[in-house]
C-alpha cells in the first residue's frame, strides 16, 4: 500500500528530515520508497493528506499484565510498594497473566507503541496476547530464586521452556529474551547461569539495575561493590545487556557499561512515582556513548504505558535537575523513543526510511494538541494527547486505522480484564 500525501513525515532519519507531501509505500512489511507523486497503480492507497506519520514507539520496560494492579498501593516507596505486589501476584492465575497483557496489548496500540520488551511471570500468557495483538514483543521470564533460597535449576529450565515456546512460534515479531529480576533477588548462580544461557543462545539480557539508593548499598554492603561493577565481576556485561532504571550509577559505572556497549532503558514517571531518588544520569551516559531507550515499567507503578508520557517526563526531569532548560531536547526524547530503543534491541525499525521495518504511527495533524502546525517535534513531546494517535501500523499491517483497534476486539478486551481484576480481588 501507499500512505498517499502525507501532511508531514517525521522521518528520524540521521538529518532528521521533516517532509512535507511526500508518500510513502509500503511492501512486504517495509519501507520501499518515500517519495512526491508515487505511481500508484494497482496498490491500495491510503488518503493521509491529514497525517502527521512518524515511526511508531518502542517501550523498553514492562511488566504487562501488573495492568491489573493499576491503583493498587499507590503512593508508596518501591520497597513497601514491591512487597505489597509481590502478595497480590501469588494470586494471580493464568487467566490473569493472559487478560492483563491482552488489555495491556490494547492500550499500547492506542498509545502508539509498536514493540515492547517485558518482564514478568507466566510469559507465555503474554507471548499469546501478543500474538493476538500483533505486536513485536521481546518476553523475559522475571528469574528470581531469591538469593539462592531457591535452586537455580529449576529456574532455568522455565527460562529454556519459554525460549523453546516461543522460537516454535516461528514469529519475527515473537522474541525471548533473558531477565533474571535484579541483584538483590537473585543469586550469584543464577544471574551467571542465565546469561550463559543468554550467549549460547545469542539473546538480549536485561536486569533491573541501580533503582534505589538501598539497593546500591545493600549491593555494596554484601559484595563491597556497586551493582554494574558487582555485574562487571561476574561477567554479565556486554553489549547484549539492558540495565532497567540505571538511575543510581556513578560516573566510573556509566564509563563500564560505556566500554561494554551495554544499554539503559530509562523510566521516568515510574522512578519519580516511587520517589526512588537519584535522577537519570542523562548527561554521563549521553558523553560516555552509552545506548538509551525509553520504559514505562508497569502500569502500576506509573500508571500508564503510554510514551508520550516518558517523553515529556525525561525532558523535564533533567531541565530541572540540571537548571538548564536546554539539557534534554524534544528531538532528543523523540529519539529515544525510536531510533533509540530500536538500536538497543537490534531492530530495524526507529526511523521511516527505505528498506526499515514499516512500524509507523499516524497523527490527526488537526488535533488541538498538535496545533499551532509548527515545531511539530516539540508539540509531539510536550503537548500530544493520545487521543491525537489515530492509527498504527505493524510490520506493514494496520493494528488501529482511523481511531478504530482492527487486530483486537476492544470491548472483549476490556470485558476479560474487568473479569479478571473481579477475580484477582
Amino acid at each position: 500500500m501507499i500512505l498517499k500525501n502525507c501532511a508531514f513525515l517525521i522521518t528520524q532519519d540521521q538529518q532528521r528530515q521533516v517532509l512535507e507531501g511526500y508518500d510513502l509505500r509500503i511492501s512486504g512489511g517495509k519501507i520501499s520508497k518515500i517519495a512526491k507523486n508515487i505511481d500508484s497503480s494497482g496498490e491500495a492507497q491510503i488518503d493521509c493528506k491529514k497525517k502527521i506519520v512518524l515511526p511508531s514507539f518502542i517501550n523498553l520496560h514492562t511488566h504487562l499484565a501488573m495492568g491489573l494492579l493499576r491503583g493498587h498501593e499507590d503512593d508508596l516507596e518501591l520497597e513497601p510498594w514491591l512487597s505489597s505486589i509481590w502478595k497480590a501476584e501469588e494470586k494471580m492465575s493464568q487467566k490473569e497473566y493472559y487478560a492483563g497483557s491482552k488489555f495491556a496489548c490494547l492500550e499500547m496500540i492506542r498509545s502508539g507503541t509498536s514493540a515492547f520488551l517485558d518482564m514478568y511471570f507466566e510469559e507465555k500468557n503474554t507471548l499469546k496476547a501478543a500474538k493476538e495483538a500483533k505486536l513485536r514483543g521481546y518476553f523475559g521470564e522475571g528469574l528470581i530464586d531469591y538469593c539462592g533460597s531457591k535452586k537455580a535449576g529449576p529456574i532455568i529450565s522455565k527460562l529454556t521452556e519459554l525460549t523453546k515456546y516461543c522460537q516454535s512460534q516461528k514469529s519475527p515479531l515473537l522474541n525471548p529474551i533473558v531477565t533474571p529480576h535484579s541483584c538483590y533477588t537473585c543469586s550469584e548462580e543464577l544471574i551467571v547461569e542465565s546469561k550463559k544461557f543468554a550467549a549460547k543462545n545469542k539473546l538480549l539480557y536485561g536486569m533491573h539495575l541501580s533503582e534505589t539508593r538501598k539497593e546500591v548499598y545493600g549491593c555494596y554492603a554484601k559484595h563491597k561493590k556497586r551493582p554494574a561493577e558487582y555485574l562487571e565481576s561476574l561477567g554479565v556485561l556486554d553489549s547484549n545487556f539492558i540495565g532497567f532504571h540505571s538511575s543510581w550509577l556513578t560516573k566510573g559505572e556509566i564509563e563500564t557499561l560505556a566500554k561494554y556497549k551495554s544499554s539503559a532503558a530509562h523510566c521516568p514517571t515510574s522512578n519519580m512515582k516511587l520517589a526512588t531518588g537519584g535522577a537519570f544520569p542523562y548527561r554521563e551516559m549521553k558523553e560516555a556513548g552509552v545506548k538509551i531507550g525509553l520504559g514505562t515499567d508497569g502500569a502500576a507503578s506509573n500508571n500508564s504505558l503510554n510514551i508520550l508520557g516518558e517523553m515529556k517526563a525525561a525532558c523535564l526531569m533533567q531541565k530541572w535537575l540540571r537548571w538548564n532548560a536546554s539539557e534534554m531536547s524534544a528531538q532528543q526524547a523523540l529519539d529515544l523513543a525510536t531510533i533509540g530503543g530500536a538500536s538497543i534491541l537490534k531492530l530495524n525499525s526507529g526511523s521511516l526510511e527505505s528498506g526499515k521495518n514499516a512500524d509507523i504511527l499516524m497523527l490527526d495533524k488537526n488535533h488541538f494538541s498538535m496545533l499551532p502546525p509548527k515545531n511539530l517535534v516539540s508539540h509531539i513531546v510536550y503537548s500530544c494527547s493520545r487521543e491525537a494517535i489515530t492509527d498504527l501500523i505493524v510490520n506493514g499491517e494496520f493494528l488501529m486505522n482511523e481511531g478504530k483497534v482492527m487486530s483486537l476486539k476492544e470491548e472483549e478486551v476490556k470485558q476479560e480484564f474487568l473479569e479478571a481484576f473481579e477475580r484477582l480481588i
